[in-house]
């Protein structure tokens, strides 16, 4: 798949009439598919159906919570989401934003809810030259197995901002000390709206991180995710996200942004260079 294919895939999403709006204390936060929706309107009595869009009638954390929880266990019973992943985020208007409610990241994308994560770029850089550490991602995992990834890449779980979930998946992932993070750079975000399967919506927002390393940084995974790291020439990564699929999909356009940041992407080796300028 090409590298404007990949941008063209996770910014696939066309909400119609297929979905309903999904608000919390007049905030819209998702959306739902009319088949998920017919599956909680009926069976939870702490949401509603109005004017055409989908009301969450409680108002406070707590119960609010509770009502996600009870929507997650209700999905699972009917067989339209996974088991739950036992991981809880947080469902927020912005990331600094007082959160509304927990939810199993798993019942995130069932209600079209905006996730994010964190991703950085470790990299050495020798004049123009620069080189990239790649992790392969284990091939236990459920997601994406043996598939290339960002030197550490994770979602923001609840009750985290960005830079408590990149030091903890920096940690985690790669073994970057403290010290060595302080120097990471943030350098904006990338959104995508991506209806990764019929019935789910993935809407992210990732924030990139830049970390320049020398020659004697060698990262190191500690949490069995990653099956070995490889210090890449940028040239290498380019090819790998123009011309294959091993890249995680999200990653490559990461890695898409980085590599346009520092002159190394340009209309002299992409030929739809504009077209992802229009989606970076």
């Amino acid at each position: 798949m090409s590298l404007i294919k990949k941008f063209q895939l996770l910014n696939n999403l066309v909400v119609n009439q297929d979905y309903y709006k999904l608000l919390c204390l007049n905030k819209e936060i998702g959306y739902v598919h009319k088949e998920v929706a017919r599956e909680i309107i009926f069976n939870i009595e702490t949401l509603t159906l109005k004017n055409g869009s989908l009301y969450f009638l409680e108002k406070k954390n707590s119960n609010l919570s509770s009502t996600a929880e009870h929507i997650a266990n209700l999905l699972i019973e009917k067989k339209k989401m996974p088991l739950l992943s036992k991981e809880m985020f947080s469902c927020k208007e912005f990331i600094d934003s007082k959160e509304f409610f927990k939810l199993d990241r798993s019942l995130v994308e069932m209600l079209g809810i905006r996730g994010y994560g964190v991703h950085l770029i470790a990299y050495i850089k020798k004049g123009n030259n620069y080189k990239i550490w790649v992790p392969k991602r284990n091939r236990s995992k459920l997601i994406d197995p043996l598939k290339l990834d960002n030197t550490v890449a994770g979602g923001v779980k609840a009750g985290e901002n960005i830079y408590m979930a990149l030091q903890r998946e920096a940690k985690e992932e790669a073994g970057i000390k403290k010290f060595l993070l302080n120097k990471a750079k943030l350098t904006g975000t990338i959104n995508y709206s991506w209806k990764n399967k019929r019935l789910s919506i993935r809407r992210d927002t990732l924030y990139l991180f830049d970390l320049e390393v020398d020659t004697s940084f060698l990262p190191k995974c500690y949490d069995g995710e990653v099956e070995k790291f490889k210090l890449m020439d940028w040239e290498e990564v380019l090819h790998q996200i123009q011309e294959t699929n091993n890249f995680k999909t999200n990653c490559a356009l990461v890695l898409a942004n980085f590599l346009i940041r520092h002159g190394l992407l340009t209309n002299k080796n992409e030929k739809k260079y504009e077209e992802i300028l229009r989606y970076n």
